[in-house]
């Protein structure tokens, strides 16, 4: 008796209903982690449930909504472990100080100085995110004003995200995986060009405040010759009163 031959079966993941149901939590969890350690995979994420929506696999208004949520909740728990100086509670795990570590270098390199407008521009380049959220929390910006910034700034990175895998799925007809790779690809480049234009700008704004202090800085004053000092000790005579007393 003859057995039929078995036959591998290609499954493509973006047409599993497990796949779409567990696209919005894995999600959620891995953007507000993302914000304490930001070589989690959450741009691939999010972008690859753009490219589901455009599918039909997932709604884009869930997509976007799960972006957003996760981004605010992680900016929020970021922002109170500063604020509230609870980061010795990191320090007491060593997963913990290498957090701490890393997210204390990502603020060196953006400056300790937040503004609003980076709690909005920040999250758009390379680990912008946790130094501008973590800069916030160690200046005390209000509460109240930071939610509003980082709530319309999550909001503006989910469209981005989201947007950049619908668009390719839409117009390139790749699979799922390789359109979320390519808008990937694509928020990633733009990111370098944003991060690299305000390197530049940075570096000219300290070369100008540079050049402006050595112009205002008045010349130093020449200083004086001092006279030889006189020997006043008893005793003790020029040559010139030596010979008057020998006459």
């Amino acid at each position: 008796m003859r057995t039929a031959p078995c036959k591998l079966v290609q499954v493509d993941l973006s047409t599993l209903a497990e796949w779409s149901l567990m696209i919005h939590p894995v999600t959620l969890l891995v953007v507000v982690a993302d914000v304490f350690a930001p070589i989690m995979p959450s741009e691939f994420l999010v972008i690859a449930s753009g490219s589901l929506a455009s599918e039909g696999s997932v709604l884009l208004p869930v997509s976007l909504l799960t972006a957003a949520t996760g981004s605010l909740l992680g900016d929020l728990a970021l922002y109170l472990l500063f604020r509230r100086k609870l980061t010795h509670w990191l320090d007491r795990f060593r997963w913990g100080r290498a957090v701490h570590r890393g997210i204390r270098g990502a603020v060196e390199k953006a400056g300790k100085s937040p503004t609003y407008a980076g709690l909005v521009a920040l999250r758009f380049l390379p680990g912008g995110r946790t130094a501008g959220i973590a800069a916030a929390g160690i200046a005390e910006l209000p509460l109240r004003p930071f939610l509003g910034f980082a709530a319309l700034g999550g909001i503006l990175w989910s469209v981005w995200l989201v947007g950049l895998g619908y668009i390719s799925d839409a117009t390139t007809g790749f699979p799922m995986w390789a359109s979320a790779l390519l808008g990937m690809g694509v928020g990633t480049l733009v990111g370098l060009i944003i991060a690299a234009f305000f390197a530049l700008k940075q570096r000219r704004e300290v070369r100008k405040t540079h050049e402006h202090a050595d112009s205002v800085q008045p010349p130093a004053a020449p200083t004086p010759a001092r006279p030889a000092p006189e020997d006043t000790r008893s005793g003790s005579s020029t040559p010139t009163e030596r010979d008057d007393q020998r006459h």
